[in-house]
């Protein structure tokens, strides 16, 4: 009895004081261990709130990053604007462009007709420039002749002796330096026969351009000249045409007394479509007289050509 009693008997006093210093222990132990996670935590929360800041301008930094580069196009945008506003001149050229696209089938089919106008036009100037050379004219003693190529078929019979003769190699000269630089010329004088000048019939003879080389042969060789007898114009009037020039001047002072009229009517002619025509015109010029008036007249008459009386006292 008195055993069970014992044991059952209140803890002692050394047993509470241990208790309480062990429970005092493990309570400022615990909050040691409190303020130092506390502490670390705070130090971590600071960290943490850095971190998270950090990181927070990081992303923000990234997202304005982002933003920037998403907005970057439209920055891109907003410069190409000019090209937008100068993009109506591009369709303006675009419109012009397609404005010409007529003028291209407009140039496809009229243009063709304007080059042929154009070539008209160039063929026209040629002709015009052609015709324009083929009128070049020569003159002797007032008649007037139009080409290029010139015979002077002269009296040289003894009835031109004297001022007749000094009036016809005056004038014949004149009429030579009268000439361009594209015009040509043949002299034959004739009495019973014909004269070529510097004795060479053609195919020897042939034309001379009337530069002043030239011009003094004719001088000297008319000056050189014996005139002959009778007034014989045929012959010389074939070798003028055999020489095809464009016109021819038959100078006398008296009566015909061949068969000039005739013989001219045979072989001053060439055959074409409407029969014939002339070939070579022939201007008719009457030295100081009256004699072969009708005759000088009517060769020029029947070969195209003009008739011109010189007074006496008178060149031209």
């Amino acid at each position: 009895m008195n055993t069970h009693q014992h044991d059952r008997s209140p803890p002692s006093l050394h047993s509470w004081i241990a208790f309480l210093v062990s429970f005092l222990f493990h309570i400022s132990a615990c909050l040691a261990l409190a303020a130092l996670l506390i502490g670390g935590q705070g130090n971590s929360g600071d960290d943490l709130v850095i971190s998270m800041s950090s990181s927070t301008e990081s992303d923000s930094e990234e997202l304005a990053m982002l933003d920037l580069e998403s907005v970057q196009p439209e920055l891109a945008e907003e410069p190409v604007e000019p090209v937008d506003i100068t993009t109506p001149t591009v369709d303006t050229t675009v419109q012009v462009e397609l404005n010409q696209s007529p003028v291209t089938s407009f140039d496809s089919s009229e243009v063709r007709q304007a080059s042929g106008a154009s070539a008209g036009s160039k063929d026209a100037e040629e002709k015009a420039s052609q015709k324009t050379e083929g009128e070049s004219k020569a003159r002797f003693f007032g008649a007037e002749a139009s080409g290029n190529r010139f015979v002077f078929v002269i009296d040289s019979s003894g009835s031109m002796r004297g001022p007749r003769w000094e009036a016809l190699c005056i004038e014949l000269e004149r009429a030579l330096k009268s000439l361009s630089a594209d015009q040509e010329f043949f002299v034959i004088s004739f009495d019973s026969t014909p004269h070529p000048m510097f004795d060479l019939p053609p195919p020897r003879g042939t034309f001379l351009t009337a530069i002043p080389k030239s011009i003094r042969r004719v001088r000297n060789w008319l000056r050189s000249l014996d005139l002959g007898s009778n007034t014989y114009p045929a012959s010389s009037l074939a070798m003028a045409l055999s020489l095809e020039p464009d016109a021819i001047f038959l100078l006398s002072d008296g009566e015909i007394m061949d068969n000039t009229v005739l013989e001219l009517r045979a072989y001053n002619r060439v055959r074409t479509e409407n029969g014939y025509e002339v070939a070579v015109p022939i201007h008719t010029v009457l030295l100081h007289s009256v004699v072969g008036y009708q005759t000088l007249e009517r060769i020029a008459e029947e070969n195209d050509g003009t008739f011109t009386p010189v007074p006496f006292g008178s060149r031209d």
